[in-house]
């Protein structure tokens, strides 16, 4: 992954760095006959809705279809610079981060493009992260992984189900008591945020070589070819409650 960042104090910056590290020892490289020598991410704070409400944006800008997928090689993440500061007093930026970070790698951005997710069904099929599921989440027999459908278009489609709005439980635990409602790729921030092990195997669906050991089975996060243009972009809200 190959950094370019503009408009962020030094001290923000460095949480760009860490979660840069993150995502390079969870995707380890990709399946054969993929050849990608590095990912642009272009991160900026710039105005987006002001105090709250959408904190930031992000996906791939250009992509490349090799070994039967479609990959990123260059997107974009812009962050509210109406937020950032409250984000980095209170904990939460990393964990945006991480979050956005993971949209431009793919994340729920590319999932139609190879052929894991019918835009607006709600059911992800991927095998790897369906199998993970399956698993961790106590979900024997299972189809698919709950997706998304409320909220704002940036929402919908791109992000593992909970609550629409993020406001209570959900009561889908993995084994170590876990919540869905805190898992880092839901669609409203809820701190602290864990990442799960479907959330990793899912990136092995669309392409990549994935590190599950010795990650363990749910990590609590420190916070809370040819281009093409993709003009989706999916957004972390904070959640009201």
């Amino acid at each position: 992954i190959n950094l370019s960042l503009s408009g962020l104090t030094t001290s923000q910056a460095s949480f760009f760095t860490q979660a840069q590290s993150f995502w390079e020892s969870v995707l380890i490289g990709y399946k054969p006959g993929i050849n990608i020598p590095g990912i642009t991410i272009n991160a900026a704070g710039a105005a987006i809705d002001g105090v709250g409400g959408t904190l930031g944006q992000a996906g791939p800008a250009f992509v490349t279809n090799q070994g039967g997928f479609t990959l990123t090689t260059e997107g974009n993440m812009t962050f509210d610079s109406a937020d950032l500061a409250n984000l980095e007093t209170n904990g939460s930026l990393e964990d945006v981060i991480l979050h956005e970070m993971a949209h431009v790698l793919g994340f729920g951005t590319l999932w139609t493009a190879n052929s894991v997710y019918v835009n607006g069904s709600g059911q992800y099929t991927g095998t790897n992260g369906l199998a993970m599921w399956q698993t961790e989440f106590n979900q024997p027999g299972a189809t698919f992984v709950p997706v998304e459908l409320g909220g704002s278009a940036g929402t919908a489609n791109g992000h593992w189900d909970e609550n629409n709005g993020g406001a209570g439980l959900t009561g889908v635990t993995d084994g170590s008591g876990n919540d869905m409602r805190n898992e880092l790729m839901t669609g409203w921030l809820n701190t602290p945020a864990f990442i799960s092990n479907t959330t990793k195997m899912s990136f092995m669906d669309i392409g990549y070589d994935v590190a599950i050991v010795p990650l363990p089975a749910a990590m609590w996060l420190f916070a809370s070819g040819s281009g093409v243009f993709f003009g989706i972009a999916f957004r972390r809200s904070q959640s009201p409650g």
